[in-house]
């Protein structure tokens, strides 16, 4: 604890010296530092909309968790007060006449051409703002503000106000500062009066075919009566009215030629301003010296595909017709019948700018083609011609990236090797199939996942794993293909998979083979369905007659009699079954803190075949086709089999409070029962708590089951603790707090649920207490709290969450709430639990 005084005064000390009122910055007479934006007396319209409007130049500095400083500034001051210019255009002349040395010489090379202008770059925008490129990147310049400034600013607020709807709005400001250090506090206070609504909205046409296709769409306009005289709600109006007319034939048609205005019944615009209502009225006018909009129909589409890697430019194009579509490919290899019944485009339809852009979302979903684009060509009045370009990607694709890891555990560190070698091929079938491969050999380190003393705790020993698998990808519903065509513009994917594995840990040998099948279908952008008629893995496992392999096999004996069925997982066995998810997700990566929506559905039936046979423990052509090794001195070499039915339901839901705060729940419920006759899951199979997607107050897998001791071995590591029902929630409020090369956000969470055995387990520490009961599962639920810190980069996001034990029910009845003995001091029951991830936990 006195160590970490110490680090912590030291450090207060450095940041005392760096960022001290001497890196402040100097500020003339005439303006101020803008310390904070304020706003007063809007009822209606957010701040988040006001502060749009400010410009970014009059934005106040950031403050990380809203406290009273500034560091970036202080960063970036720090960086010009430190500068030194002279020793910067010393290096800049250098790189300039190293840069014009290596032009002149006749083996230049243009990846170091580039490298050094990028540095003279770099050099130059140091000397134009007398810093560092450190500081000027992590810091931010010190924001200064006027009178002026605040003025105009208000002005257009008031403008703003005016135009979604408050004529009448005033907008003042007020300036407190403080003389002795400058800074300045612009409060705007925002007087909205009345808003001026809309009683109907009329629309105006002379073309009766235009007119009748707004009346027919009216249910769908963006603007009712009663809104407000709203230029965004007017704005999307007319976007609206555009689609809507651009896919029904009128490919010239776009925004310009529909206005708007205010009027009322009596033609009065002081009764408008007096009862601040009246009617919008839209007008759809005519082209100039044209008594209507021009119709038009696609007279022909035309699909050319190519590949733009080809050196055979002197080969003649393949023209085929089919369905009425025209098309030209370089490649005859290209199957046009599966490729056009996602071309929604037809010669004689009406010309809609939605069926373009849906066909070339469908073309992209076959993952064959660069992307694909269109071109629109007038043929004669009143018809098109349609042609889509789609270059092919590359055949083959081959990827190697070997690796070196390292593994820590408990004093021990193992370094290894691991070398992945992947392949995809692109329609050798010419089905529009994706063929992948990849190979894997790897030498890894591996910790003894059972400790069985403390003498062998933290040891990692050396594993030598090869693995291959296949994928083959099909763009249809195999083998129902023709009869199921309505599913076509639904990304229908089918997946054949097998793979290999073998691996030589310290215990003995292991051997995996699986065989799976994958049908895949999207409803809409956010529903998906996924079903499985076939996923089976074979498991071969040997294990070595010798001190290693039999202590090992013995620990798994021993807890295997405390009611910890952990050799499942080790043991031979056969595992198969069919399930279906379904999953729906409308959550935007690109506004993490928006309202979202996000649910799972997983059904799963395991060991069905085993029910049509009369032995339903074996399946003797798997016997016979992979024998197990006779079992020698005790050790057990009998395959298991496994019949169970699993259902899991997920329910997530993110509310947005506002730009910089959100809540998050979730609710997860699963159901498994294993009804073979060893009342056993695969391991994979079962369900588990704890850890940083889970109840974050434990380490991950050690929750459970039930109200029992967790099962923890001779050197104290808790072993993971399967569970056949699964109940768990949470609750998490984010905030966002700073911005430093991503989002920096603060979080606080409550977490809670809790796994239980279908079945009863008969060990005295188990009984009663493991298997889950109506009578007494409410008071089995462990509960933790704590808080967290997430690093949003965008395309990824980096999360630290530390996990607070508040009612552990594996202690005895009376002393389950333990948020009393929590402890900051290292490694005890009841102290911080670390969590790491990548995204967020829900």
């Amino acid at each position: 604890m006195f160590r970490l005084i110490k680090y912590c005064f030291a450090v207060a000390m450095l940041l005392g010296t760096l960022f001290s009122c001497k890196n402040n910055a100097p500020v003339d007479n005439n303006r101020y530092i803008l310390w904070r934006n304020d706003f007063k007396g809007n009822q209606n319209v957010i701040d988040e909309e006001l502060e749009q409007i400010i410009p970014f130049s009059q934005k106040e500095n950031s403050k990380p968790l809203e406290l009273p400083i500034t560091p970036r500034v202080w960063w970036y001051n720090f960086g010009q007060n430190t500068f030194n210019p002279i020793k910067n255009e010393r290096k800049l002349s250098d790189l300039v006449a190293e840069l014009e040395q290596i032009k002149k010489s006749n083996n230049a090379s243009a990846r170091k051409i580039q490298k050094i202008e990028k540095k003279i770059e770099r050099f130059q925008g140091n000397l134009q703002e007398q810093s560092g490129w450190l500081w000027r990147n992590i810091g931010e310049k010190q924001v200064l503000i006027s009178a002026a400034n605040v003025a105009e600013t208000a002005s257009k607020m008031k403008k703003f106000l005016y135009d979604v709807g408050y004529r009448d709005a005033e907008v003042i400001y007020r300036l407190d500062s403080s003389n002795a250090k400058r800074k300045l506090k612009v409060t705007y206070f925002i007087d909205e009066k009345v808003g001026y609504k809309i009683d109907t909205v009329q629309y105006v046409t002379n073309d009766v075919v235009i007119d009748s296709l707004i009346k027919a769409n009216v249910s769908k306009q963006t603007i009712t009566s009663g809104s407000l005289f709203d230029l965004r709600l007017v704005a999307a109006e007319k976007l609206r009215l555009e689609a809507l007319l651009k896919n029904n034939g009128y490919y010239n048609f776009n925004n310009k030629f529909i206005s708007h205005g205010a009027t009322n019944y009596e033609n009065d615009e002081a009764l408008f301003l007096k009862t601040k209502r009246g009617n919008l009225k839209i007008e759809v006018q005519n082209p100039e010296n044209k008594p209507r909009h021009e119709r038009f129909t696609v007279e022909e589409v035309i699909f050319k595909a190519f590949d733009p890697n080809s050196s055979d430019t002197y080969r003649s194009p393949d023209t085929v017709f089919y369905n009425g579509v025209k098309f030209i490919r370089l490649d005859r290899n290209v199957p046009i019948n599966i490729i056009s019944p996602r071309i929604i485009s037809k010669p004689g339809s009406v010309y809609r700018i939605s069926d373009i852009m849906e066909t070339q979302r469908q073309i992209s979903l076959y993952n064959q083609f660069a992307f694909t684009s269109s071109q629109i060509k007038p043929l004669s009045p009143g018809q098109l011609s349609l042609e889509y370009f789609a270059p092919l990607l590359e055949k083959y694709t081959f990827g190697i990236s070997p690796g070196i890891n390292n593994i820590y555990n408990d004093g021990s560190t193992f370094f290894g090797l691991g070398v992945p070698v992947s392949l995809t091929a692109r329609n050798l079938l010419k089905k529009l199939e994706i063929f992948e491969g990849s190979l894997r050999a790897s030498y890894e380190g591996q910790p003894a996942p059972i400790n069985t003393s403390s003498e062998t705790s933290g040891a990692i020993r050396g594993s030598l794993e090869l693995g291959l698998n296949l994928n083959l990808t099909l763009p249809t519903l195999w083998p129902l293909q023709n009869s199921l065509q309505a599913l076509n513009l639904k990304n229908p994917r089918t997946i054949f998979g097998i793979g290999y594995n073998y691996s030589e840990p310290f215990w003995g040998k292991r051997l995996n083979f699986k065989l799976n099948t994958n049908h895949s279908i999207q409803f809409s952008k956010n529903a998906f369905l996924y079903l499985s008629v076939l996923d089976a893995h074979l498991i071969n496992t040997i294990y070595f007659n010798n001190e290693s392999g039999r202590r090992f096999y013995n620990s798994l004996i021993d807890l295997q009699q405390q009611g910890n069925n952990l050799k499942i997982t080790f043991d031979p066995q056969f595992v198969s079954s069919l399930n279906s998810n379904f999953v729906y997700n409308n959550q935007n990566p690109s506004k993490p803190l928006s309202s979202s929506k996000f649910f799972r559905l997983f059904l799963e039936s395991g060991g069905t075949v085993l029910n049509f046979l009369d032995n339903k423990e074996r399946i003797n052509i798997i016997e016979k086709a992979f024998p197990l090794r006779q079992s020698e001195n005790g050790i057990d070499s009998v395959r298991a089999y496994f019949r169970f039915v699993k259902l899991n339901a997920d329910y997530r839901r993110s509310v947005g409070i506002n730009a910089k705060s959100s809540y998050a729940y979730r609710f997860n419920v699963g159901l498994a029962n294993p009804y073979g006759s060893n009342r056993s899951m695969p391991f994979d199979k079962n369900f588990f708590i704890g850890g940083s997607n889970s109840v974050r107050a434990w380490a991950p897998r050690t929750l459970g089951t039930g109200s029992s001791k967790p099962d923890i071995t001779g050197a104290g590591n808790t072993i993971p603790q399967p569970g056949d029902i699964l109940l768990e929630s949470s609750i998490e409020y984010r905030l966002k707090v700073l911005h430093f090369a991503g989002d920096i956000q603060l979080a606080g969470f409550v977490d809670a649920g809790n796994v239980w055995k279908w079945h009863q387990t008969n060990t005295p520490s188990k009984l009663d207490k493991a298997n889950f009961d109506f009578r007494r599962f409410y008071k089995e639920i462990a509960i933790g709290t704590g808080f967290g810190l997430r690093w949003d980069l965008s395309y990824f996001l980096f999360r630290f969450d530390w996990g607070i034990k508040v009612f552990d029910p594996s202690q005895d009845k009376g002393s389950r709430f333990v948020l009393d003995d929590f402890s900051l001091r290292r490694k005890q029951q009841y102290g911080l639990n670390w969590n790491f991830g990548i995204g967020y936990p829900f």
